[in-house]
């Protein structure tokens, strides 16, 4: 049998840990975007092309990101 011992002083409740891992992933959406962005836009060979991609982007990744933080606030 496993000791979880240690881990019963942790007394982290599921609720701040869902909310803090949120705010978390949403800290690294933040900075993955904005280098993301800075790349297509100084290295991108076609404006067009540059400016369809991170629309796409951005109406594919923020719609996840709402259905996620909606469930975080469901569960805290």
């Amino acid at each position: 049998m496993n000791d979880l011992s240690p881990f019963k002083s942790l007394n982290l409740p599921i609720d701040n840990l869902v909310m803090l891992v949120f705010y978390f992933i949403i800290g690294i959406y933040a900075i993955f975007s904005a280098i993301l962005y800075y790349h297509w836009k100084t290295y991108g060979t076609d404006i067009k092309i540059s400016g369809l991609t991170l629309i796409i982007y951005f109406i594919t990744t923020i719609p996840l990101l709402i259905v996620m933080g909606i469930m975080a606030f469901i569960i805290s």
